[in-house]
């Protein structure tokens, strides 16, 4: 019974190390595309990709389903789905100050500390 423990304790371990790699560290845009920040590589997306980019309170995310992903060990992180918007993918260490992105093919839900000013930038760098 000791390797149980040894395994579930590794389980655990792993289990840790890979939240730990897809947490978001930050939020950032620029001229060309918008980039989470993450110990296991940026997740980016070129602005050329975008269709819109907007605001959103928690309400949107209200009900979800997490398909696959964590639900609060380091943040909200992976696939969900609700009536709202459907199937999207979330990168939120907070539900305060969420920011809803559209691509042609997916959408993304990011947690962000100013987000009116991310999503001012962001709108700009798309109308050119």
């Amino acid at each position: 019974m000791l390797w149980l423990k040894y395994l579930l304790f590794l389980v655990f371990l792993v289990s840790f190390l890979v939240v730990l790699g897809y947490m978001p560290i930050r939020l950032k845009a620029d001229g060309e595309k918008i980039a989470v920040s993450r110990l296991f590589g940026a997740l980016e997306i070129p602005l050329s990709e975008v269709i819109s980019v907007a605001p959103i309170s928690k309400s949107y995310i209200n009900g979800s389903i997490r398909t696959f992903g964590s639900g609060g060990a380091g943040g909200y992180l992976g696939r969900f789905k609700n009536k709202t918007l459907g199937r999207y993918t979330m990168y939120a260490t907070e539900l305060k100050h969420l920011v809803l992105v559209r691509t042609r093919q997916k959408k993304y839900v990011f947690s962000c500390t100013q987000p009116e000013e991310f999503v001012a930038y962001v709108q700009a760098r798309l109308k050119r």
